[in-house]
């Protein structure tokens, strides 16, 4: 019998396509939610934008982290 190697995630396209996620979803919630006070659309957008990036790498590497070991018990 042989042993296969454990199946790991590719880290860095997790991470980007978490990112990218991230960035979408924030700013679709900054065009469909109300206008922030001070700041343009695009402005808010941004921000949001930056800010779902840096939500969406953070759940994305927690993901990668948790498949890794998931990966690597079982073999």
């Amino acid at each position: 019998m042989t042993s296969q190697p454990p199946r790991i995630p590719n880290f860095k396209r997790l991470l980007i396509s978490g990112a990218v996620i991230g960035v979408v979803v924030g700013v679709v919630v900054s065009l469909i939610g109300d206008s922030a006070g001070g700041y343009s659309e695009t402005s808010a957008a941004m921000y949001l934008g930056a800010l779902g990036a840096v939500v969406g790498l953070a759940l994305a590497g927690l993901l990668g982290i948790l498949l890794d070991r998931s990966g690597r018990d079982g073999a």
